[in-house]
């Protein structure tokens, strides 16, 4: 499957955000489960998901600026990511 290189990259961070979800701070936890349960349920969009999490400190700036792209849509993608995060935060 080809993804564009900025999508494959937000997902990559959301995937390695998945990943140390345990370790994370209770309360950092429960701001993580409820964006990603609100982007698994389709509410928010892949681009809103990366933003609101840089936005609230729970993934990593850029190290440098540069021009962000819109990530292209890739729906087999998304829903890969959707069920990942089911399965790990909603454990459905």
């Amino acid at each position: 499957m080809v993804v564009s290189s900025e999508a494959s990259a937000v997902m990559e961070e959301i995937e390695q955000l998945l990943e140390r979800f345990e370790r994370l701070k209770e309360g950092e936890r429960s701001e993580v489960a409820s964006i990603f349960v609100k982007y698994a349920d389709g509410e928010i969009g892949l681009e809103e998901v990366h933003y609101t999490l840089l936005d609230e400190g729970l993934i990593p700036m850029p190290s440098r600026c540069t021009m962000y792209h819109k990530p292209k849509h890739n729906p087999d993608a998304e829903e890969a990511l959707r069920s990942l995060i089911r399965e790990k935060i909603q454990g459905r």
